[in-house]
């Protein structure tokens, strides 16, 4: 796992980055270092962003041809009599259009430069896991930390100054809370809040449920329309609100935090529900080659096995074989 540290804002590498400039050796340098810094990676992605921008107003300035404008302009006003008039108008207009163009540019490299420091100097930061990452750990000001799967954003405050420590999810992500019960941890999501102390837990915030699984201590699980609407759940307790109801039962997936601890365990499960813990674990799509393949049953269990292990593996103990194109995975019958 890789945590977020604190570097030096290095504005000329990032320039080199956008620009191609970069030998091989010294881009995939800078990307391990975008990788273990969220600041650092937002501050990338914005500058990317808006460099769009500059290029679109360079692009203006550069259709906005003054000297062509003038030659326009010029064709009309300029007369055989008054020639030398004709020439200090075209020497001053030209220089209004150039200035024109200049001004234009100059707001265009404002407003980039704007919205990048201001992103920078925001209280709160953004983090957005990429689709393939399945364990980006990020520490907080207060010591928790919070993993994210691929595909989740938190939106958490650089220092947590007010009289809770407040965030907000989107996806899935593990937190481990650091305790002071001088100050609630609470986290926002769709729909529902969880307010804890001190703890570790797993939440997931879909479009239509929230699911929290308490791994230690103690969390309060609410739903934010319906103040009344509130659970308490202890270690092993597992809710989802769904719908406006709000459910509390016990977690028995022996693979639901998979994602995270890299382990899989599997007895007697269909390869049709061993390839969605592969998926939730490894962000990736296992298609099958026919559904007598997919009702295969395995007895096995990984324990922070790279993919390619683990897909050899279950081909191995089923005369199987498996082609990968991108993320796709197809299990086909051996040869």
């Amino acid at each position: 796992m890789k945590n977020e540290t604190s570097h030096n804002i290095e504005w000329e590498s990032i320039s080199k980055y956008l620009s191609g400039e970069m030998s091989e050796e010294e881009r995939t340098a800078f990307e391990k270092l975008i990788d273990s810094n969220s600041e650092y990676a937002q501050i990338v992605a914005a500058s990317e962003k808006d460099l769009g921008l500059v290029e679109d107003v360079i692009q203006i300035r550069e259709k906005y041809n003054s000297d062509h404008a003038w030659n326009q302009v010029h064709s009309r006003i300029s007369k055989p009599d008054n020639k030398n008039m004709s020439i200090l108008a075209n020497q001053n207009f030209k220089r209004v259009l150039q200035f024109a163009a200049m001004i234009v540019l100059v707001i265009g490299l404002g407003l980039v430069s704007n919205k990048v420091y201001k992103d920078y100097l925001s209280p709160y930061k953004t983090f957005i896991s990429k689709a393939e990452d399945s364990s980006k750990t990020i520490v907080l000001a207060d010591g928790s930390t919070v993993t994210l799967n691929g595909e989740a954003k938190l939106v958490y405050p650089k220092k947590f100054n007010s009289a809770t420590r407040n965030v907000s999810l989107e996806g899935e992500a593990f937190f481990d809370i650091a305790k002071n019960p001088e100050k609630a941890f609470i986290i926002t999501v769709k729909g529902a809040e969880i307010k804890v102390l001190g703890t570790s837990f797993n939440v997931i915030a879909q479009e239509d449920k929230v699911e929290v699984l308490v791994e230690s201590g103690k969390v309060q699980f609410s739903e934010l329309e319906n103040n009344e609407e509130s659970v308490i759940l202890e270690k092993g307790d597992f809710a989802v609100l769904k719908e406006n109801s709000l459910n509390k039962t016990l977690m028995n997936d022996d693979n639901y935090l998979s994602w995270k601890t890299q382990k899989m365990v599997f007895r007697g499960m269909p390869l049709k529900d061993v390839a969605k813990v592969i998926e939730r674990t490894y962000r990736v799509k296992v298609e099958f080659e026919s559904n007598d393949i997919a009702n295969e049953k395995i007895n096995t269990t990984f324990i922070q096995d790279p993919l390619n292990v683990v897909l050899t593996n279950i081909c191995m103990s089923k005369s199987l074989t498996y082609e990968k194109k991108g993320q796709t995975i197809t299990i086909k019958k051996g040869i």
